[in-house]
Protein backbone atom coordinates (compact mmCIF):
# COMPACT_ATOMS: atom_id res chain seq x y z
CA UNK A 1 0.00 0.00 0.00
CA UNK A 2 1.61 3.24 -1.11
CA UNK A 3 -0.85 5.58 0.63
CA UNK A 4 -0.29 8.34 -1.89
CA UNK A 5 -2.61 10.90 -3.45
CA UNK A 6 -4.13 8.20 -5.66
CA UNK A 7 -5.00 5.79 -2.84
CA UNK A 8 -8.61 4.60 -2.71
CA UNK A 9 -10.37 5.63 0.51
CA UNK A 10 -12.68 3.46 2.60
CA UNK A 11 -13.89 3.96 6.15
CA UNK A 12 -16.06 3.17 9.14
CA UNK A 13 -18.88 5.46 10.27
CA UNK A 14 -20.18 5.24 13.84
CA UNK A 15 -20.23 6.73 17.31
CA UNK A 16 -18.01 5.74 19.05
CA UNK A 17 -15.41 4.05 16.82
CA UNK A 18 -12.28 4.30 18.98
CA UNK A 19 -12.57 0.62 19.98
CA UNK A 20 -12.93 -0.62 16.40
CA UNK A 21 -10.72 -3.33 14.95
CA UNK A 22 -12.06 -2.81 11.43
CA UNK A 23 -9.17 -0.52 10.35
CA UNK A 24 -6.69 -3.25 11.27
CA UNK A 25 -8.67 -5.90 9.36
CA UNK A 26 -9.23 -3.91 6.19
CA UNK A 27 -5.78 -2.34 5.96
CA UNK A 28 -4.16 -5.74 6.55
CA UNK A 29 -6.28 -7.19 3.72
CA UNK A 30 -5.39 -4.30 1.39
CA UNK A 31 -1.69 -4.82 2.15
CA UNK A 32 -1.87 -8.58 1.61
CA UNK A 33 -3.38 -8.07 -1.85
CA UNK A 34 -1.14 -5.11 -2.73
CA UNK A 35 -4.11 -2.81 -3.17
CA UNK A 36 -3.43 0.94 -3.08
CA UNK A 37 -6.18 1.69 -0.55
CA UNK A 38 -6.59 2.90 3.02
CA UNK A 39 -9.36 2.41 5.60
CA UNK A 40 -10.05 5.01 8.30
CA UNK A 41 -12.48 5.12 11.26
CA UNK A 42 -14.71 8.22 11.28
CA UNK A 43 -16.40 9.02 14.58
CA UNK A 44 -19.49 11.08 13.72
CA UNK A 45 -22.01 12.68 16.09
CA UNK A 46 -25.69 12.02 15.27
CA UNK A 47 -26.38 15.63 14.29
CA UNK A 48 -23.55 15.48 11.74
CA UNK A 49 -24.44 12.17 10.06
CA UNK A 50 -26.10 13.60 6.96
CA UNK A 51 -23.45 16.23 6.13
CA UNK A 52 -20.68 13.73 6.93
CA UNK A 53 -22.03 11.22 4.42
CA UNK A 54 -22.37 13.91 1.76
CA UNK A 55 -18.90 15.23 2.51
CA UNK A 56 -17.23 11.82 2.34
CA UNK A 57 -18.85 11.07 -1.01
CA UNK A 58 -17.78 14.48 -2.31
CA UNK A 59 -14.22 13.77 -1.18
CA UNK A 60 -14.19 10.54 -3.17
CA UNK A 61 -14.67 7.77 -0.60
CA UNK A 62 -15.34 4.47 -2.40
CA UNK A 63 -16.95 2.56 0.44
CA UNK A 64 -18.02 2.70 4.06
CA UNK A 65 -18.91 0.34 6.85
CA UNK A 66 -21.66 1.57 9.16
CA UNK A 67 -21.83 0.59 12.81
CA UNK A 68 -23.75 1.49 15.97
CA UNK A 69 -25.90 3.57 16.11
CA UNK A 70 -26.43 4.35 12.40
CA UNK A 71 -27.30 1.09 10.63
CA UNK A 72 -30.99 1.90 10.40
CA UNK A 73 -30.65 5.64 9.84
CA UNK A 74 -28.21 5.31 6.93
CA UNK A 75 -30.94 3.45 5.05
CA UNK A 76 -32.61 6.81 4.44
CA UNK A 77 -29.47 8.35 2.92
CA UNK A 78 -28.48 5.75 0.31
CA UNK A 79 -29.64 5.87 -3.30
CA UNK A 80 -30.17 2.13 -3.84
CA UNK A 81 -30.40 -0.95 -1.64
CA UNK A 82 -29.73 -4.66 -2.05
CA UNK A 83 -32.30 -7.43 -1.68
CA UNK A 84 -31.32 -8.25 1.90
CA UNK A 85 -31.55 -4.60 2.98
CA UNK A 86 -35.08 -4.44 1.59
CA UNK A 87 -36.06 -7.03 4.20
CA UNK A 88 -33.66 -6.21 7.04
CA UNK A 89 -34.17 -2.43 6.82
CA UNK A 90 -30.63 -1.74 8.02
CA UNK A 91 -27.35 -1.00 6.22
CA UNK A 92 -23.85 -1.86 7.41
CA UNK A 93 -21.95 -1.50 4.12
CA UNK A 94 -22.02 1.28 1.54
CA UNK A 95 -20.42 1.12 -1.90
CA UNK A 96 -20.17 4.37 -3.84
CA UNK A 97 -20.63 4.16 -7.61
CA UNK A 98 -20.41 7.35 -9.68
CA UNK A 99 -21.21 9.49 -6.68
CA UNK A 100 -24.23 7.46 -5.51
CA UNK A 101 -24.36 5.38 -2.32
CA UNK A 102 -25.55 1.78 -2.56
CA UNK A 103 -26.54 0.04 0.67
CA UNK A 104 -25.82 -3.59 1.61
CA UNK A 105 -25.93 -5.65 4.78
CA UNK A 106 -23.03 -8.06 5.19
CA UNK A 107 -24.00 -8.95 8.77
CA UNK A 108 -26.52 -11.33 7.17
CA UNK A 109 -24.00 -13.47 5.28
CA UNK A 110 -21.45 -12.82 8.02
CA UNK A 111 -23.60 -14.55 10.65
CA UNK A 112 -23.89 -17.69 8.56
CA UNK A 113 -20.24 -17.63 7.47
CA UNK A 114 -19.08 -17.30 11.10
CA UNK A 115 -21.13 -20.30 12.19
CA UNK A 116 -19.93 -22.34 9.21
CA UNK A 117 -16.28 -21.37 9.67
CA UNK A 118 -15.85 -21.60 13.42
CA UNK A 119 -18.38 -24.24 14.51
CA UNK A 120 -19.95 -27.48 13.30
CA UNK A 121 -23.43 -26.06 13.76
CA UNK A 122 -26.08 -27.50 11.46
CA UNK A 123 -28.21 -24.65 10.10
CA UNK A 124 -30.59 -26.42 7.76
CA UNK A 125 -33.89 -27.07 9.57
CA UNK A 126 -32.54 -25.53 12.79
CA UNK A 127 -34.63 -23.51 15.24
CA UNK A 128 -33.08 -20.15 16.15
CA UNK A 129 -33.80 -17.79 19.03
CA UNK A 130 -32.40 -14.25 18.76
CA UNK A 131 -32.27 -11.80 21.65
CA UNK A 132 -33.18 -8.46 20.11
CA UNK A 133 -35.08 -7.24 17.06
CA UNK A 134 -32.87 -4.39 15.84
CA UNK A 135 -30.76 -4.20 12.71
CA UNK A 136 -28.18 -6.79 13.81
CA UNK A 137 -30.88 -9.25 14.89
CA UNK A 138 -32.77 -8.88 11.62
CA UNK A 139 -29.57 -9.31 9.62
CA UNK A 140 -28.79 -12.54 11.47
CA UNK A 141 -32.29 -13.80 10.80
CA UNK A 142 -32.00 -13.09 7.08
CA UNK A 143 -28.64 -14.84 6.72
CA UNK A 144 -29.84 -17.93 8.58
CA UNK A 145 -33.17 -18.12 6.76
CA UNK A 146 -31.20 -18.12 3.51
CA UNK A 147 -29.26 -21.10 4.88
CA UNK A 148 -32.52 -22.99 5.43
CA UNK A 149 -33.26 -22.72 9.14
CA UNK A 150 -36.74 -23.89 10.02
CA UNK A 151 -37.72 -21.18 12.49
CA UNK A 152 -36.55 -17.78 13.71
CA UNK A 153 -37.91 -16.40 16.98
CA UNK A 154 -37.04 -12.85 18.05
CA UNK A 155 -37.04 -12.00 21.75
CA UNK A 156 -38.36 -8.44 22.00
CA UNK A 157 -39.23 -5.91 24.67
CA UNK A 158 -42.68 -5.14 23.30
CA UNK A 159 -45.47 -6.42 21.08
CA UNK A 160 -45.03 -3.50 18.68
CA UNK A 161 -41.30 -4.13 18.26
CA UNK A 162 -41.91 -7.79 17.56
CA UNK A 163 -44.58 -7.12 14.94
CA UNK A 164 -42.30 -4.65 13.16
CA UNK A 165 -39.43 -7.14 13.15
CA UNK A 166 -41.29 -10.06 11.55
CA UNK A 167 -43.45 -8.25 8.99
CA UNK A 168 -41.10 -8.30 5.98
CA UNK A 169 -39.64 -11.71 6.85
CA UNK A 170 -42.98 -13.48 6.68
CA UNK A 171 -43.43 -12.15 3.15
CA UNK A 172 -39.85 -12.88 2.02
CA UNK A 173 -39.65 -16.39 3.53
CA UNK A 174 -43.20 -17.81 3.39
CA UNK A 175 -42.07 -21.45 3.72
CA UNK A 176 -40.28 -20.83 7.03
CA UNK A 177 -41.60 -19.67 10.40
CA UNK A 178 -40.67 -16.24 11.75
CA UNK A 179 -42.24 -15.16 15.04
CA UNK A 180 -41.42 -13.40 18.30
CA UNK A 181 -41.88 -13.59 22.05
CA UNK A 182 -42.20 -10.62 24.39
CA UNK A 183 -39.62 -10.89 27.16
CA UNK A 184 -40.89 -8.15 29.44
CA UNK A 185 -43.53 -8.33 32.14
CA UNK A 186 -44.38 -11.00 34.64
CA UNK A 187 -43.88 -13.89 32.21
CA UNK A 188 -40.58 -12.65 30.79
CA UNK A 189 -38.29 -15.10 32.56
CA UNK A 190 -40.41 -18.12 31.63
CA UNK A 191 -40.65 -16.90 28.03
CA UNK A 192 -36.87 -16.62 27.82
CA UNK A 193 -36.32 -20.04 29.36
CA UNK A 194 -38.77 -21.78 27.05
CA UNK A 195 -37.50 -20.02 23.90
CA UNK A 196 -33.91 -21.00 24.73
CA UNK A 197 -34.80 -24.61 25.46
CA UNK A 198 -36.60 -24.95 22.10
CA UNK A 199 -33.71 -23.53 20.04
CA UNK A 200 -30.73 -25.17 18.38
CA UNK A 201 -28.99 -21.80 17.95
CA UNK A 202 -29.26 -18.90 20.43
CA UNK A 203 -27.91 -15.46 19.45
CA UNK A 204 -27.39 -12.31 21.49
CA UNK A 205 -27.86 -9.41 19.03
CA UNK A 206 -28.42 -6.80 21.76
CA UNK A 207 -25.90 -4.41 23.35
CA UNK A 208 -25.92 -6.46 26.58
CA UNK A 209 -22.31 -7.20 27.44
CA UNK A 210 -20.82 -4.20 25.64
CA UNK A 211 -18.26 -2.11 27.49
CA UNK A 212 -19.95 0.33 29.84
CA UNK A 213 -23.26 -1.53 29.88
CA UNK A 214 -24.52 -3.78 32.68
CA UNK A 215 -24.19 -7.52 32.13
CA UNK A 216 -27.89 -8.30 32.39
CA UNK A 217 -28.58 -11.99 32.80
CA UNK A 218 -30.05 -13.01 29.46
CA UNK A 219 -29.66 -16.63 30.52
CA UNK A 220 -30.17 -16.94 34.26
CA UNK A 221 -29.56 -20.65 34.76
CA UNK A 222 -27.24 -23.12 32.99
CA UNK A 223 -30.04 -25.67 33.43
CA UNK A 224 -31.87 -23.85 30.60
CA UNK A 225 -29.12 -25.01 28.23
CA UNK A 226 -28.64 -28.35 26.53
CA UNK A 227 -25.48 -29.91 25.07
CA UNK A 228 -25.62 -29.63 21.29
CA UNK A 229 -26.91 -26.07 21.30
CA UNK A 230 -24.82 -23.22 19.87
CA UNK A 231 -24.70 -19.83 21.61
CA UNK A 232 -23.41 -16.91 19.51
CA UNK A 233 -22.77 -13.52 21.13
CA UNK A 234 -22.35 -10.59 18.73
CA UNK A 235 -20.50 -8.61 21.42
CA UNK A 236 -16.77 -8.99 21.13
CA UNK A 237 -14.03 -8.61 23.73
CA UNK A 238 -11.38 -10.76 25.35
CA UNK A 239 -12.67 -13.43 27.63
CA UNK A 240 -16.26 -14.61 27.68
CA UNK A 241 -19.34 -12.50 28.21
CA UNK A 242 -21.73 -13.64 30.94
CA UNK A 243 -24.00 -14.91 28.14
CA UNK A 244 -21.29 -17.21 26.75
CA UNK A 245 -19.95 -18.23 30.14
CA UNK A 246 -23.38 -19.46 31.23
CA UNK A 247 -23.76 -21.29 27.91
CA UNK A 248 -20.37 -22.97 28.36
CA UNK A 249 -21.34 -24.11 31.85
CA UNK A 250 -24.49 -25.61 30.37
CA UNK A 251 -22.50 -27.63 27.84
CA UNK A 252 -23.25 -25.59 24.69
CA UNK A 253 -20.91 -24.67 21.86
CA UNK A 254 -20.02 -20.97 22.15
CA UNK A 255 -18.94 -18.36 19.61
CA UNK A 256 -17.95 -14.75 20.30
CA UNK A 257 -18.45 -11.58 18.31
CA UNK A 258 -14.94 -11.54 16.86
CA UNK A 259 -16.12 -14.26 14.46
CA UNK A 260 -18.91 -12.04 13.15
CA UNK A 261 -16.63 -9.01 12.98
CA UNK A 262 -14.21 -10.79 10.65
CA UNK A 263 -16.83 -12.69 8.64
CA UNK A 264 -18.93 -9.65 7.81
CA UNK A 265 -15.75 -7.70 7.01
CA UNK A 266 -14.80 -10.33 4.45
CA UNK A 267 -18.10 -9.77 2.67
CA UNK A 268 -17.75 -5.97 2.72
CA UNK A 269 -14.24 -6.35 1.33
CA UNK A 270 -15.59 -8.56 -1.46
CA UNK A 271 -18.26 -6.00 -2.39
CA UNK A 272 -15.63 -3.25 -2.66
CA UNK A 273 -12.79 -5.14 -4.34
CA UNK A 274 -14.24 -8.35 -5.87
CA UNK A 275 -11.61 -10.19 -3.84
CA UNK A 276 -11.79 -12.08 -0.56
CA UNK A 277 -9.54 -12.97 2.36
CA UNK A 278 -9.19 -16.02 4.59
CA UNK A 279 -11.58 -15.55 7.52
CA UNK A 280 -9.83 -17.95 9.91
CA UNK A 281 -6.40 -16.49 9.19
CA UNK A 282 -7.70 -12.96 9.70
CA UNK A 283 -9.42 -13.90 12.96
CA UNK A 284 -6.11 -15.24 14.29
CA UNK A 285 -4.33 -12.04 13.26
CA UNK A 286 -6.97 -9.86 14.92
CA UNK A 287 -6.74 -11.88 18.12
CA UNK A 288 -2.96 -11.42 18.25
CA UNK A 289 -3.21 -7.73 17.40
CA UNK A 290 -5.81 -6.96 20.05
CA UNK A 291 -4.56 -9.21 22.86
CA UNK A 292 -2.25 -6.68 24.59
CA UNK A 293 -5.04 -4.13 24.91
CA UNK A 294 -7.25 -3.81 27.97
CA UNK A 295 -10.55 -5.68 27.53
CA UNK A 296 -13.01 -3.55 25.60
CA UNK A 297 -16.36 -4.63 24.31
CA UNK A 298 -17.86 -3.66 20.99
CA UNK A 299 -20.31 -4.96 18.43
CA UNK A 300 -20.25 -5.76 14.73
CA UNK A 301 -17.44 -3.44 13.66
Amino acid sequence: MSNNGRSTLFGLLGDPVSHSLSPFIMNRAFDALNLDAVYVAFGVEPRLLSPSLAGLVSLGVDGLNVTFPYKEEVLYHVHAISAEVEVIQAVNTVAVYEGEMNGFNTDAQGTAIALETFTDTQMESARVFIFGAGGSARAAAYGLLERGVERITFGTRSLERGEMAIDRFQYAFPEQTVDFVVLGGAGGVAARRDAIRRANIVINATPVGMEGRPEDALVEDPAWIQPGQTFFDFVYHHGRTAFLETARRGGATTLGGMALLVAQASESFRIWTDQGFDVKEMAEAVELFSRPEAPEGGRSH
